[in-house]
């Protein structure tokens, strides 16, 4: 297997990884949130609604 072959692979595993990683740091973020009170979640909303459209051009998955 050639050297640049296997630095691909090297690539995409860590690509995936770093997905991965990203994924579950969204997961546990919206799981913190879920925990704050209702009139305090009020006024985080407008910060919320300025980064999701962003997560969402950046994977295309959400």
């Amino acid at each position: 297997m050639s050297q640049t072959s296997i630095w691909n692979i090297v690539e995409a595993l860590s690509a995936f990884k770093a997905q991965k990683r990203r994924d579950a740091n969204h997961e546990h973020a919206l799981r913190e949130l879920r925990r704050f009170p209702p009139h305090l979640l009020a006024d985080c909303q407008r910060e919320l609604e300025l980064t999701v459209p962003e997560r969402c051009a950046c994977d295309g998955t959400r």
